[in-house]
């Protein structure tokens, strides 16, 4: 069983079309489908899985504007360590992206907190 990492973001209003366009934007661009495609070719790098963001359409919690997990790579010894540093850097920038929203990250039982000095997530040790 891996580890994950999960997100939840809330606010009274829904994303604007700006926000959501900002937020595939930044999505797309710390893809790591490539990587993926590596692995699954040739069992060369880590095994990544896409960052996933749940649909929202028939969920009952209408404040929940981002909600979703990703499960970090395992495969070799600094594999999680890679994967919570590229996921939680485009879950700082999606943050910075998104105003007023309340935020929380984990991974598994291990809460993130937020650096404001820095704008990014850390975890605490």
């Amino acid at each position: 069983m891996g580890t994950s990492i999960y997100y939840t973001a809330r606010r009274e209003r829904p994303l604007t079309k700006e926000e959501q366009k900002n937020i595939d934007s930044l999505i797309q661009e710390y893809s790591v489908e490539k990587e993926i495609n590596e692995y699954i070719e040739s069992g060369k790098g880590l095994n990544w899985e896409s960052f996933c963001i749940y649909d929202r359409e028939s969920s009952d919690e209408r404040d929940i504007i981002i909600e979703g997990s990703t499960s970090l790579p395992d495969n070799s010894r600094e594999a999680m360590w890679e994967g919570f540093q590229h996921w939680s850097l485009l879950l700082s920038a999606i943050r910075c992206a998104i105003l007023d929203a309340k935020w929380n990250v984990h991974v598994d039982d291990q809460e993130l907190v937020w650096n404001e000095k820095y704008s990014e997530y850390e975890l605490l040790r």
